[in-house]
């Protein structure tokens, strides 16, 4: 039996950016099971995030499925008053896709990626967080609360051998986040960061297994983490037992940082 405290987001609705699998589905089955209504963004895989909604009608939810490339204003600006429209207007946002599809992105020195491509990836990831943010803050702010979580990942402030640009993204996305904490707060609306390690999600296959097991190890709790202590996290930042943190950065990588 789950004896977790649940938080209560009953009449809250919440979009996820890139909730059609891993951290972000596993927080669209989160936040419903909590109460909230979800609306779950995917860019190209309407199957699975269709399964996803169809997951958490079943369990008696509220969820629908909005196509859009959050790297687009138009597709986001689209999706934004669809959702108004199907479920209501957006009380939280979980920014969680990074802009780039990280199926083809292919690691590697700094020095040997072209200017074009390593900016590309810092773009992609402020577009994925910032067109969401102009779409759906504003109406936030005007209604006196919401709150936001951005994904980044603990190599924000650590840049392993060869992922140069997705570090600089992700750094790039925190000073984004910590500044419109600054800038919403007077309003009501909280923004704050999760910062996940290695999480085991379908993207986790790709990690030869060695990679996965010494990262495990480096943890202190001796585990990589799964989708769900990502969700978790970002369950109780949205809620109301989190009213004072806003502007934070939450690391969620097992006591990795710190050993």
């Amino acid at each position: 039996m789950d004896t977790r405290q649940r938080t209560d987001l009953t009449g809250k609705v919440a979009l996820i950016t890139g909730g059609s699998s891993g951290i972000g589905a596993a927080t669209a089955h989160l936040l419903a099971q909590e109460g909230a209504a979800v609306v779950v963004n995917y860019r190209s895989n309407e199957a699975a995030a269709y399964q996803v909604v169809e997951e958490i009608r079943a369990q008696g939810g509220t969820a629908v499925a909005l196509q859009a490339d959050v790297t687009r204003a138009d597709e986001v600006d689209r999706m934004a008053a669809a959702a108004q429209e199907e479920v209501g207007p957006v009380d939280i946002l979980i920014a969680n896709a990074a802009g780039v599809d990280s199926r083809t992105a292919r690691p590697g020195p700094l020095l040997k990626a072209s200017r074009e491509q390593a900016l590309h990836v810092v773009e992609a990831q402020l577009n994925a967080f910032l067109n969401p943010v102009h779409a759906l803050v504003p109406g936030m702010t005007e209604r006196g609360g919401g709150a936001v979580v951005a994904v980044g990942a603990s190599l924000s402030r650590r840049s392993p051998e060869g992922f140069g640009a997705l570090s600089m993204s992700k750094a790039a996305l925190e000073a984004a986040a910590r500044t419109l904490a600054r800038e919403v707060g007077p309003a009501g609306v909280r923004v704050n960061l999760v910062a996940p390690g290695l999480i085991l999600s379908s993207l986790a296959s790709r990690v030869p297994e060695k990679v996965r097991t010494d990262n495990a190890n480096r943890t202190a709790v001796k585990r990589n983490g799964t989708p769900l202590d990502v969700a978790e996290s970002i369950a109780f930042l949205v809620s109301d037992r989190s009213s004072y943190l806003t502007g934070g950065y939450f690391l969620v990588d097992g006591g990795t940082a710190m050993l």
